[in-house]
């Protein structure tokens, strides 16, 4: 069974190495195109993406070998640094409003008939799907390793959080302009502006983060259904 699992990990974590070789090539072209230096930033982006998908794997990895009390701190170290880094996977679904930045929808020419525009929408289509899926899997590969130490319900418990959590810096991310390392830097600063969001009368903080819980949810019910859900997943 774990050999089948890891066969489909194998075979998805393919698929979402050449889906981000194929955004950055569009990137890319799309640079070169315009002669400008729009989705520069993607490089960048998609990278911090990857990182959570990166030390997951990693713990999966060391925690499947018999530990000695230096990998047990290494692997709670990695877990710490895979929460922090983990909004930055889902954090790409919310790269969709750059498909809409570079047009101008009051100009002369309708935007949506320009072929770059189909370019950038699919690029930041993909992208989304990427981020979602990047972080679902992730997450996926920390809950079977909580299923062996923890009941099924606690495990699904510690999981919802984890989503929320992760749904709340996808906010901090795209609105406060929040980085990962900053949590530990500047933690009462970034509250601050939590708290400033939630009491301002036009606040969309709550609605936000609840729409991207939904979307991660409903994406990571999906995955456990593909893969075949059991207790044991």
């Amino acid at each position: 069974m774990n050999n089948i699992k890891n066969t489909i990990y194998l075979k998805m974590g393919s698929v979402l190495i050449v889906a981000t070789i194929g955004c950055l090539l569009v990137a890319v072209y799309l640079r070169t195109k315009s002669n400008t230096n729009m989705y520069q930033f993607l490089t960048w982006d998609i990278f911090l993406a990857w990182v959570p998908f990166i030390i997951s794997s990693t713990i999966s990895y060391v925690s499947n070998k018999k530990l000695a009390r230096t990998s047990i701190a290494l692997v709670g170290v990695m877990c710490a640094g895979w929460l922090f880094f983990l909004p930055n996977s889902a954090y790409l679904f919310t790269e969709i409003l750059h498909a809409f930045r570079y047009f101008d929808p009051q100009g002369e020419t309708k935007f949506w008939v320009n072929i770059d525009f189909w370019y950038s929408l699919s690029l930041t289509f993909v992208l989304a799907i990427l981020g979602l899926l990047l972080s679902i899997c992730s997450i996926h590969q920390i809950h079977k390793l909580l299923n062996k130490r923890l009941n099924p319900f606690s495990g699904m418990v510690v999981v919802g959080v984890v989503l929320l959590l992760s749904s709340l810096g996808v906010y901090i991310g795209r609105f406060n302009r929040w980085n990962s390392w900053d949590v530990l830097k500047q933690p009462g600063l970034i509250l601050k502006d939590i708290m400033t969001d939630l009491n301002a009368g036009n606040s969309i903080l709550v609605e936000f983060v609840a729409m991207v819980f939904v979307i991660q949810v409903l994406g990571y019910i999906t995955l456990r259904i593909l893969m075949g859900k059991s207790n044991n997943i």
